[in-house]
């Protein structure tokens, strides 16, 4: 019962905030032309959200990133919380490819918008490519982004195979792959379940993966080193197991 109210008063906590202070921070963003308008007070009020309902973060790795340098970092995904705790620990102002729905609340999808979050038709497979080509385009203007090579939420925290576009979008930018092990969001927020079991998130950013001298010819290999990166850094219980591939890939369309 607890961990429903946890759930349910952090989600109502962000959205209230949304409705109270986003319009302050997209007239700052746009006043000043300066992202930090929106970032900045979002992290504070993320990192509260998260400390009121007993939620802990622990970050390692981050001395691995180079301060000029354009990444994509390509995380596991266990729940949703994820968005805005990368947002928040990354020490990144990083986008999104965020599905088309999000946007159609017009405070919040006019904010995201300004933060360089491109809105992905999951339905129609030549916009997806046109969203990826839009990214693709702001990782080579500087934009840093998160890219979920799973595609979806795991259903149960353990790791899904990794698809393609995200590493091509870095091949096609010139920039190097960020592999992040995120472990424990998936028992603090299950996919599928507002409720939060207060706990600790831990978000291992590992050394980036040059992508010069690939292409797609040989993308696959890039794949593999990623996974295999972001792999090390779960528990056992999450690491992706190939003789469970046959099960597990095929309810979550894998």
């Amino acid at each position: 019962m607890m961990a429903k109210v946890r759930g349910v008063f952090l989600l109502t906590f962000w959205t209230i905030l949304i409705g109270v202070v986003a319009p302050f921070m997209i007239a700052a963003c746009l006043i000043t032309g300066n992202e930090n308008a929106i970032y900045s007070p979002s992290r504070f009020f993320i990192r509260l959200g998260l400390r009121l309902v007993g939620v802990r973060v622990e970050v390692r790795g981050l001395e691995h990133l180079v301060p000029d340098q354009t990444y994509i970092f390509a995380p596991n995904h266990q729940s949703m919380i994820e968005v805005p705790l990368l947002i928040t620990y990354l020490g990144r102002n990083p986008g999104y490819l965020a599905k088309k729905e999000v946007f159609k609340y017009p405070i919040f999808g006019y904010g995201i918008s300004l933060m360089g979050v491109v809105p992905v038709d999951r339905s129609n497979s030549v916009a997806a490519i046109e969203s990826a080509r839009l990214a693709t385009e702001k990782l080579r203007a500087g934009k840093d982004y998160v890219v979920y090579p799973e595609g979806t939420r795991s259903p149960d925290g353990r790791m899904l195979p990794f698809k393609k576009g995200a590493f091509m979008m870095a091949v096609e930018a010139g920039v190097p792959v960020v592999p992040v092990s995120i472990s424990g969001s998936s028992t603090i927020m299950p996919k599928g379940e507002i409720k939060i079991l207060p706990s600790t998130i831990y978000v291992t950013i590992h050394a980036p993966i040059s992508t010069a001298g690939y292409s797609r010819a040989n993308i696959s290999e890039l794949v593999a080193r990623t996974e295999e990166k972001v792999r090390s850094g779960l528990s056992d219980e999450e690491r992706y197991q190939a003789s469970e591939f046959g099960d597990r890939g095929s309810r979550s369309g894998a």
